[in-house]
């Protein structure tokens, strides 16, 4: 899996190398870093279409805003 974006409260979004975007999110501690240890290269000519990165970004969009909002509630 591939790192997609990483929203303003630390989760990360992943994809799979085939385009899948998983709808879950990840916490940091639960990601384990890629070291190469060789230069060697694959190029990759795509992962995800424009669209799906848009609808990506759009979601986290819409989950921060639902958080900010039911935070708001509690304070009441």
């Amino acid at each position: 899996m591939v790192v997609i974006r990483r929203s303003r409260n630390g989760a990360y979004r992943l994809a799979e190398l085939d385009g899948a975007v998983s709808k879950l999110r990840y916490a940091a501690f639960r990601l384990v870093p890629y070291f190469s240890r060789s230069r060697s290269a694959i190029p990759v000519t795509r992962i995800l279409d424009r669209e799906d990165l848009i609808a990506v970004v759009e979601d986290e969009a819409n989950v921060d805003l639902a958080e900010e909002v039911d935070r708001g509630r509690s304070n009441f």
